[in-house]
């Protein structure tokens, strides 16, 4: 387990499990990308030369072609075997570009990213602290607690929708778990964690036989009786697991001053969903790792840490980390990538990503 954070001013940390390839989950049928609606989606796997695709780029833009230049620079990414220089001038032509090309609006024609969320009303729990003493906690989520979860859900799948270019919509299906909740994982350094495989005979019922591509659970962490639980993290992400059915998971114990001030309500879930997302397209579709940055990437304006996106930088007077997901969502992740998104391989079928691999 790891502490991640973008940068020391984050507010927030969180936990990314998602080199747990040994228990991923894959296989099954995934859903086709509609083709149809979507001129610049590819309907077969095509390898391509990101020369002659740049060179179409400029030609569209010379010519003021933005749809067809936008396509032509995303090929870069998702269809050559491109050098990071290569994707790197790409995605400086793609985020003006942006802008200047409509997106989908209409959410049916989005591809589904299934989201099951778990609510667990109540924490009965107990634990020893180091002088000895038992320490008992009863935390109920309640009916304001429940629609304000359910609010930063919905903000989170509008998030998505909107920074895909239309291309991947949010389904959420919400789940109360009603029955409290008496065990939580203990770690190391004296906090707790809503670890998957004690909160996965609560889970069973509603994964059983129901594919899933997210599953998030939170369990409150603060108020009602008792002092708060001590928690190693805000949020923390697995990659693909069994203990969900091969969804990833995102465990949450939850406060209720999420989000915190000054960041986006939903925040919190894009970016550890977007662990998910970055793990998804590297281990389940097989792109390059490379073409997708992890979320804890973000750096402040003027900052040379080691490993941070050089292409962003947060200015001091923004209080939140959204343009860094923006940039990660919209110029590092083409339409036509998140037209394949999935938790779960296209079993017996190439996987798109392996047309960018060089040939042996």
């Amino acid at each position: 387990m790891s502490d991640l954070g973008p940068t020391p001013a984050r507010p927030f940390l969180c936990l990314l499990l998602a080199a747990l390839v040994s228990l991923a989950v894959h296989g099954g049928e995934a859903e086709k990308p509609a083709q149809a609606p979507f001129p610049f989606l590819l309907a077969t796997l095509q390898v391509m030369d990101p020369a002659d695709c740049r060179g179409k780029a400029l030609e569209a833009e010379k010519a003021e072609d933005w749809p067809s230049a936008l396509t032509a620079w995303e090929r870069v990414i998702d269809r050559c075997p491109a050098t990071e220089e290569q994707r790197a001038e790409a995605r400086a032509h793609i985020k003006p570009l942006r802008a200047k090309v409509a997106r989908n609006a209409d959410p049916a024609k989005a591809r589904p990213w299934k989201v099951l969320v778990v609510i667990f009303r109540q924490l009965d729990f107990s634990w020893t602290d180091k002088k000895g003493d038992k320490i008992e906690v009863q935390k109920t989520i309640s009916a304001d607690d429940e629609k304000k979860i359910r609010g930063s859900v919905e903000a989170f799948g509008q998030h998505v929708f909107n920074l895909s270019s239309g291309m991947l919509r949010v389904e959420a299906d919400f789940k109360v778990v009603e029955e409290p909740l008496t065990k939580l994982h203990p770690n190391n350094n004296g906090t707790f964690s809503p670890a998957p495989h004690l909160l996965r005979p609560a889970l069973e019922p509603f994964i059983k036989d129901q594919p899933r591509d997210t599953v998030i659970a939170y369990v409150k962490y603060n108020g009602d009786k008792g002092p708060n639980v001590p928690a190693p993290y805000v949020a923390a992400t697995f990659g693909s697991i069994r203990e969900v059915g091969g969804a990833g998971f995102i465990m949450v114990p939850w406060h209720t001053n999420y989000p915190f001030p000054g960041e986006a309500n939903g925040e919190m879930e894009v970016h550890e969903w977007l662990h998910q997302v970055d793990w998804m397209f590297a281990n389940i579709l097989r792109y390059p790792d490379a073409i997708v940055p992890t979320s804890d990437a973000g750096r402040m304006e003027g900052e040379k840490r080691a490993g941070g996106d050089e292409e962003y930088g947060r200015k001091k007077s923004e209080t939140s980390w959204m343009g860094f997901y923006r940039h990660i969502m919209e110029d590092h992740i083409t339409r036509q990538m998140w037209s394949e998104a999935t938790m779960r391989a296209p079993a017996g079928r190439p996987l798109p990503g392996d047309v960018l691999k060089p040939k042996k």
